[in-house]
C-alpha cells in the first residue's frame, strides 16, 4: 500500500525517516501528550500535500498499540476521515478507542514500567494527474486539544520519502 505514516511513541514523529523535517518545538510542546488519555475527538492533523494530490477516502486508520513486558499486547485500528480539511477519529469508533485506552490505563497502572506503546496514523495518498514532480513536498500539523492552535509537525518533508513506494507515478487516482 502505498501510505504517508505518522506514528507516535508518547510523542510524534514521522515514521518513515523524514525525522530532519520534524519540527523539535512542537515535539517538545506534544511531550505531556498521552495516548492513553487524550480525547480521540480532540486530535487532528492537517495535511498539505503538493497541487494535484489528495487523500484516497476511507484510506486513513489511527493505530494504538502497546506492550507489556509479559508479552501482552493491546492493539485496535480505527478509521479516521476527513472533517474539512482535517484527518480526524472516526466519531462512530470514539467509544471503542476511549474502551482501549482505559483498558491499557488500567495495565499500566499496576506497573508503570511494563508498558511501551505506540500511536500512529496512516493514509493512502491520491492523484488528480499523473504529473506529480519527484521533488514534491509535504507539511503536516497537528492539534492536541480542540480548542488549541494547530503546530506544525512536519515541514516540508519529500513526499518521495513519505510514501511507501518506489515511484510517484504509481499512486491512485483520486475519485
Amino acid at each position: 500500500m502505498k501510505e504517508i505514516v505518522l506514528a507516535t511513541l508518547l510523542l510524534v514523529a514521522m515514521g518513515i525517516g523524514a525525522c530532519s523535517t520534524v519540527v523539535p518545538a512542537t515535539l517538545y510542546q506534544m511531550r505531556g501528550l498521552d495516548p492513553l488519555t487524550a480525547d480521540p475527538a480532540d486530535i487532528a492533523l492537517r495535511v498539505d500535500l503538493p497541487e494535484g494530490l489528495g487523500l484516497l477516502p476511507g484510506s486513513g486508520t489511527l493505530e494504538l498499540r502497546a506492550m507489556d513486558t509479559d508479552g501482552a499486547v493491546w492493539f485496535g485500528r480505527f478509521p479516521i476521515t476527513m472533517v474539512g480539511d482535517v484527518l480526524q477519529v472516526a466519531p462512530e469508533v470514539h467509544a471503542d478507542l476511549r474502551a482501549l485506552q482505559a483498558e491499557i490505563r488500567a495495565r499500566k497502572a499496576e506497573d508503570p514500567d511494563s508498558i511501551s506503546g505506540s500511536l500512529g496514523v496512516d493514509f493512502e495518498p491520491c492523484s488528480d494527474t499523473a504529473d506529480i514532480p519527484e521533488t514534491a513536498r509535504v507539511s503536516v500539523d497537528i492539534r492536541l486539544a480542540a480548542d488549541a492552535a494547530f503546530l506544525p509537525l512536519l515541514r516540508d518533508a519529500p513526499l518521495a520519502d513519505a510514501l511507501e513506494m518506489a515511484a510517484l507515478e504509481e499512486l491512485t487516482l483520486c475519485p
